[in-house]
């Protein structure tokens, strides 16, 4: 018999059938059914949305845990578990220098503030991260020096700024290493202060000094004559 068929026959039959309220025992049992139904969608709806809680929960933890340290690291010293963030954040930091003023800034700050870890490591006595740490600021002084010799070219008058800025910026660390070495009788901690205060003196020679025009070639430079004369 087709299905159509056969749901006819049943309504035909049902409708023969006299109505019947259901017991108040088949009442509290549908009721029951019923309310068992909700409540496991309420359940499971609850389940999901604390699920999102949770994951909310954990990222909001995880970003205020980055932050924390980040905010921890930037007065690190050198033998400190953090520092190594601390250069992350240093080198975030300068993808931000756009212009050369702001990159002098830049290099600038960071050699004050490994003059400034130098300075706590000989307190400690770690001579090797305190020479390590003066290396680095007189890395920062050398790439300093070049952005001002490459400037002059582009902007003579903002080069000259610049330069004076970083010749006051290279004097004052010079007095503050030579008040440093006057202190402190370790001879590795006086070479590497010796060293430093050397290498300072580079970088403003460097920055005194005016730059090349690489379109400016003399005779003597190695380049040839462009109008050679000619062999007979």
């Amino acid at each position: 018999m087709p299905e159509v068929q056969r749901l006819e026959a049943l309504a035909e039959r049902l409708r023969a059938v006299d109505p019947t309220m259901p017991s108040p025992a088949a009442k509290i049992r549908g009721w029951n059914l019923v309310s068992a139904a909700v409540q496991q969608s309420a359940t499971v709806r609850s389940r999901s949305h604390s699920v999102k809680r949770l994951l909310l929960a954990a990222v909001a933890a995880a970003v205020l845990l980055v932050a924390g340290a980040i905010a921890a690291s930037a007065d690190s010293l050198p033998d400190s578990a953090l520092y190594p963030l601390k250069a992350v954040v240093e080198q975030a930091r300068g993808a931000f220098a756009f212009t050369p003023s702001d990159q002098l800034t830049y290099h600038l700050d960071l050699a004050r503030t490994r003059l400034t870890e130098a300075e706590a490591m000989i307190a400690r006595h770690r001579f090797d991260l305190a020479s390590q740490a003066l290396n680095a600021m007189n890395d920062q002084l050398n790439n300093a020096a070049v952005l001002v010799q490459t400037e002059k070219l582009a902007d003579p008058a903002m080069a000259a700024d610049m330069e004076n800025r970083l010749l006051q910026a290279i004097a004052t660390h010079d007095r503050q290493l030579a008040g440093l070495q006057g202190q402190v009788t370790n001879p590795a901690a006086q070479n590497a202060i010796s060293e430093a205060r050397d290498r300072a003196a580079q970088a403003v020679q460097l920055a005194k000094t005016p730059a090349a025009n690489p379109s400016d070639k003399g005779p003597g430079n190695g380049s040839a004559s462009p109008h050679p004369t000619p062999k007979h």
